[in-house]
Parts: structure tokens; sequence; C-alpha cells
């Protein structure tokens, strides 16, 4: 990982002086779609203060300069944290925080976008009144391309549709890895207990994400909050970590099974380590394998599902992540009737 002297646009006059919340956004080729984002986030309707801290990665479009642009519009909201070289997508993201003043941190990325101007504000609210939760989530809906290339969304059709409260807020430590539910452009998190977590051995090995370690860590610790709204659109974005080829996909849940073998240590205090996690895992990457035809990558997941499960230990696991998924695929087949 590259590594370059921070720079940061901003007029410290301007930006106030202790914000409640930063909202960090981290962006890299997001020329198309920054705009819509950070729009999302000026409209807000908070009036406690607030700033947005956007790192950008010395993309090759015009990602820089749409930023630069909002910052010289509203030079009382955003920071602009760059620098002369790419550092990748880790440290970029380490930067915004570390820049972050706020000790209420929320995040989009710069293809994602807040649909809710009421957002900061609900959420903010809910933790100053759940002194136990360590962050707070929302509704969401995925955007996808529709036949003639246009964003496509359904409020209607949103992700916590059909899910019950028990997923949804309170001890979410069975859930932690379920897309679905943790969605992080709708995230509010304490920066105490974010930072409790960069001082945990958990947060030290390289995987190839940090989403879902995060959300391990802070629900194993604290309660969850929920505002029932539609508060973000989620892009699926060409050229994401999980949209760029079987090769990708299938190095993806490799990091995930070790981070799941490093997390079943540290968590051996929690008897509710939820085992569906890594039957997803390995049945996904034998699924993935058999599409690339990788056979070394699906004799991995398949010796990986026996080592661990067995027969009846995986119809467990798998009927586990059957009562996670089930509503979803209920929805599904009412929208196609």
């Amino acid at each position: 990982m590259a590594t370059s002297e921070i720079l940061e646009v901003s007029d410290p006059s301007r930006l106030p002086a202790a914000p409640v919340v930063s909202v960090l956004m981290v962006a890299y080729n997001h020329e198309a779609w920054i705009g819509a984002a950070i729009e999302g986030i000026v409209g807000q309707e908070y009036a406690d203060g607030f700033e947005l801290v956007i790192g950008e990665d010395c993309s090759s479009d015009r990602t820089r300069e749409i930023a630069l642009d909002f910052q010289r519009r509203f030079p009382n909201l955003v920071r602009v944290i760059t620098s002369a070289h790419n550092v990748g997508p880790a440290a970029n993201h380490a930067r915004v925080i570390a820049a972050a003043r706020g000790s209420l941190l929320a995040f989009c990325e710069g293809d994602d976008y807040w649909c809710h101007p009421g957002k900061l504000a609900a959420q903010a609210r809910l933790l100053q009144e759940n002194p136990q939760a360590a962050m707070v989530h929302a509704d969401w809906v995925r955007s996808r391309r529709d036949a003639t290339g246009a964003w496509q969304h359904r409020p209607e059709h949103s992700e916590h549709a059909r899910l019950p409260l028990r997923h949804l807020q309170g001890d979410l430590f069975h859930a932690f890895y379920f897309g679905r539910i943790l969605r992080t452009c709708t995230l509010m998190v304490r920066r105490s207990a974010l930072e409790a977590y960069k001082a945990a051995a958990i947060s030290r090995p390289a995987y190839r994400f940090e989403d879902t370690v995060i959300n391990a860590y802070l629900t194993s610790r604290w309660s969850v909050a929920y505002w029932p709204e539609v508060a973000a659109v989620y892009r699926e974005s060409p050229g994401s970590l999980l949209r760029s080829g079987v090769a990708s996909k299938i190095s993806f849940l490799r990091s995930s099974l070790q981070f799941d073998s490093d997390a079943r240590r540290f968590f051996a205090d929690r008897a509710d380590y939820p085992q569906a996690y890594r039957w997803e895992l390995a049945v996904g990457m034998a699924l993935w394998a058999l599409k690339g035809r990788d056979l070394a990558a699906f004799r991995e997941a398949v010796s990986d599902l026996w080592r661990h499960f067995g027969i009846l230990g995986g119809l467990r696991a798998g009927w586990e992540t059957l009562a996670l998924r089930l509503p979803r695929a209920r929805r599904r087949r009412e929208g196609q009737r």
C-alpha cells in the first residue's frame, strides 16, 4: 500500500468549531455519482453542527474537481482530504477517520447517496437517547442500471421490508455479516466505539474488507439502534470489489474465510457466534469456483464445508441462512406476480 503526504483543502474559519457529526466519504473514480452523494449530505436538516470529510484518492476522472467545487460552494461544511499519489481504499478510509472531528461518524461512499434529509438529525437523536448503543442504522434500497443504462430503484421495495425487528435492533451479533442489515451508507457510529475497535486485536489483520470486521466487533460489545426510514440508496456500481469478476470474488471469499477463523478465536466468549457465516462463505466460494471453472478453489470450499460442518452441521447452518434470507425471497416472488 502506497503512502503519500496528506493534503487538505478547507476553510477552517468557515467550518463549525466543534461539529457533533462528521460525515465521511471515500471517493475514487466516482465522477458520475459523487455529485448526488454530496448533495444528499449538504442538504441534511441538522442544526447541531456537522462536517463532510471527503477522501479523494487521486482519481483518473473528474472526481477531485467535483469535490473541490463543492468545497468552494459549501466552505462551512466540506473538507477535501487528498494527496499527490493514490494510497488505496484502506488508507483512504483511515485518513478520513483520522481527520474527523465529530464524536459521531456517519458514512457515505462516493457512489451511494442519502435520500432522506432528516437522516443525521434522527440518528444522532437515537444515539443520544440510547447510551448503550454503539451505532444506529436505517432502511435502504438498491439502485441498478436498467436496459437503457439508466439507474433505477424502487423505494417501496426496501431491503428491510418483512425483516423482523429482532434482526434490526438490539443485540445483532447473530447477523453482523448480513449485508442487508448494517449497510455502511446507512450507519452512524460513536467515535469512541470505533476507537475501541481500532485498539482491539481483531482490527489488525489485513483483510480485503473492513466493514464486516467493524460490525462484528461493535455488535459483540454494544447494542444497535434502528431508524425505520429509507435513508440511503446503494448503487451496484461496476468495478467494485464484489463486481470485478470471478477471480476477485473468490479472493474476497478466501479473505472472508480467514476472518471467520480469526473471529471464532477472538469471540470465543460469545456462544452465539453465527455459524451460518462460514457456511455462506464456503458455499458461495464453491458456486463461484464452478462458474469460473476453478477446480482448486472448488475443492478448497467443499473441504472447508466438510471440515467445519459435516452433514448435520451443514443442515443447521443452512437453516440459519434461510431464516435470514426467506423474507427477501418471499418479496421477490410477490414482486413477480
